[in-house]
C-alpha cells in the first residue's frame, strides 16, 4: 500500500527532482510535492500547505541548505530536512547536521534516499514524543525510563564510563538477552569486534572533547553489529548522544537503537544484483568488440589496446575515477559502428576511394546509434560520436571544434591514432612507436589536445606504459 508523503523540495533542476520523486515513488510513497529555489518561494509554500519534509540541495544560485534550515528555525518549523547533492564533503555534511539537518544522500546513491526519508520521518516522530521526556529526564529520570520502555527501539542509558545503566525492554526483543543479562555484559560482549572496535574510536575522541567544552554536543551516528543470545548477529542504526545536567556537565550517553538488519541485507542484495549486471554489460560489450573484430581482423585487439592507453592517459591527466571508467567503456567499443561497414572495404589492401572513406567515417554515427539505446552513461555514446573530431574542426562527423569535444573524447582520439598509426593496416605498414608519437607531438594544440598529448608523451617516454599483445 503507497505511504502518502508531502516533501518540499529546494532544488533547481527539473531533471533531479525527477530523479528525486522517482526514488521515492519505487519505494513505495505516493509524493505530492512542491519546488523553492529562493528563501521566498520557500517561505511561500510552507504557509499554503503542511510538507513532511524537505529534500534540499547544498547549493543553489539564488539559495542554499544552511539558509532553508535558518528558514525552519525562523517559522519555528519541526520539519527534517535532508541534503541531496552532488558533492558534499564530509566536514560541510557534519556542519549541516550539527545546525539541524537530519542527514544527507549525494545524488548518485539516491537508492539510500527512501530508507533516510523513513528513519528522518521517524526520528522526527520520535524527537516531537522524546522532547518533553528528553526535558523532564533532567528533573526525574524516572519519567523517561516510562517512555523508554515502551519504545519499539533499543534505548540504553551509560555512565562516562561506559557503563550501562539502564537498558529498555526493547533490547530484549532484539538480542535475545535479558535486561539483567544485557546490563551485567561488557560492552566487548554486546558487540561484535569490527564493531566495538568502532565505538571506541568514536566515544574515545567525541567523550573527551565533550567533557573539555560545553558547548560541543555530538550526535554519532553509526551502523552497528550486535551479538545475539543464539549465536547470530544482527545490525542497528544506532545514535549516541550526551545528556548534560542543569550546568551543563556530561552525566550520561543516551544511546537509541533500531534494528536494520533486513535492510542490510536488502543492500548486499543490490550490490548483488548490481555486480551482475555490471557483468551482463561487460559479456555484451566483449561481444560487441568480438563480432567488430571478426568483421575486421586486421584490427583485432585495436580497441582494448586504445582502451589500456586512453585510461593511462586519463589517470595521468588525474580525471576522477567515474570519468576514467566512462573512458575505458567507450574506448573498449569506440569502433562498434563498423559493424555497418562492409567488412570487404575495412579489409582493402591498398589505397580507399573516397566513397569507401566516407563509408568508413559512418562508423562513429553508428556506434553512437548503437551505444545510446543501451543502459550506458550518456557520456559514453557521445564520446564514442566525437572521437575522431579535432581541435580545428577538421574531424568529423559534426565538425566540432575543441570547446565543443569532450575531453575524454580528446583522450580517445590521441590514444587511437597512436596504437593505429603503430600497428599495421591492410593499406599501409606499421609506422612503429616512434613515428606515431612524432606525428602526434606535430597535431600537439591544432588537431589533438595538448594536455593529452603531453600526458601520452610522458608515459611511453618514461616507460610506464606500452601495448601489449592482445
Amino acid at each position: 500500500m503507497e505511504k502518502p508523503l508531502s516533501v518540499l523540495l529546494i532544488e533547481d533542476s527539473h531533471r533531479d527532482v525527477s530523479f528525486e520523486v522517482r526514488a521515492l515513488e519505487t519505494a513505495g510513497y505516493r509524493v505530492t510535492f512542491a519546488v523553492a529555489d529562493t528563501a521566498a518561494e520557500m517561505k511561500a509554500a510552507l504557509a499554503e500547505e503542511p510538507f513532511d519534509i524537505v529534500l534540499s540541495d547544498i547549493d543553489l544560485p539564488q539559495f542554499n541548505a544552511p539558509g532553508a534550515l535558518a528558514v525552519l528555525a525562523e517559522g519555528g518549523l519541526d520539519i527534517p530536512l535532508i541534503i541531496v547533492s552532488g558533492a558534499i564533503g564530509e566536514e560541510n555534511a557534519v556542519a549541516l547536521i550539527k545546525e539541524g539537518a537530519s542527514d544527507y544522500v549525494p545524488k548518485d546513491r539516491l537508492t539510500r534516499l527512501a530508507s533516510t526519508v523513513e528513519y528522518a520521518l521517524r526520528d522526527s516522530q520520535k524527537r516531537r514524543r522524546l522532547k518533553q521526556a528528553e526535558e523532564a529526564l533532567r528533573a526525574s529520570e524516572e519519567k523517561y525510563r516510562l517512555l523508554a520502555d515502551n519504545t519499539v527501539d533499543g534505548v540504553w542509558l551509560l555512565d562516562m564510563n561506559f557503563k550501562l545503566i539502564y537498558c529498555s525492554p526493547a533490547s530484549e526483543k532484539q538480542s535475545g538477552f535479558t535486561v539483567q543479562e544485557i546490563m551485567e555484559m561488557s560492552l566487548e560482549q554486546y558487540f561484535t569486534p569490527a564493531s566495538l572496535k568502532v565505538v571506541a574510536e568514536a566515544f574515545l575522541e567525541a567523550v573527551p572533547r565533550t567533557q573539555a567544552d560545553p558547548d560541543y554536543n555530538p550526535i554519532l551516528n553509526l551502523e552497528l553489529e550486535f551479538n545475539k543470545k543464539d549465536g547470530t548477529a544482527f545490525w542497528s542504526e544506532c545514535r549516541f548522544r550526551v545528556i548534560r545536567d542543569q550546568y551543563g556537565k556530561p552525566v550520561s550517553i543516551l544511546g537509541q537503537a533500531r534494528d536494520i538488519t533486513e535492510r542490510r541485507l536488502a543492500e548486499e542484495k543490490l550490490v548483488i544484483s548490481h555486480e551482475s549486471l555490471k557483468k551482463t554489460l561487460n559479456d555484451a560489450i566483449n561481444t560487441m568488440v568480438k563480432i567488430v573484430e571478426m568483421r575486421d581482423p586486421y584490427t583485432a585487439g585495436h580497441q582494448q589496446k586504445v582502451a589500456e592507453l586512453a585510461t593511462a592517459i586519463a589517470v595521468e591527466m588525474k580525471l576522477d575515477d567515474t570519468r576514467i571508467d566512462q573512458l575505458r567503456t567507450a574506448a573498449v567499443i569506440h569502433d562498434i559502428g563498423k559493424m555497418y561497414v562492409p567488412s570487404d572495404i575495412l579489409s582493402k589492401p591498398g589505397a580507399l576511394s573516397q566513397m569507401e572513406l566516407d563509408l568508413i567515417e559512418t562508423h562513429v554515427q553508428g556506434g553512437y546509434d548503437i551505444i545510446k539505446g543501451m543502459d550506458f552513461p550518456c557520456n559514453v555514446a557521445r564520446v564514442v560520436l566525437q572521437h575522431h573530431e579535432r581541435l580545428d574542426g577538421s574531424g568529423y562527423p559534426n565538425g566540432l571544434k575543441s570547446e565543443d569535444i569532450l575531453l575524454e573524447a580528446k583522450i580517445l582520439s590521441v590514444a587511437d591514432a597512436v596504437e593505429a598509426m603503430a600497428s599495421h593496416r591492410p593499406y599501409r605498414a606499421a609506422m612503429g612507436i616512434d613515428k606515431a608519437l612524432e606525428d602526434i607531438s606535430r597535431g600537439k594544440g591544432k588537431i589533438y589536445d595538448p594536455g593529452a598529448v603531453d600526458a601520452c608523451l610522458e608515459l611511453f617516454n618514461s616507460g610506464r606504459f606500452e601495448f601489449k599483445a592482445v
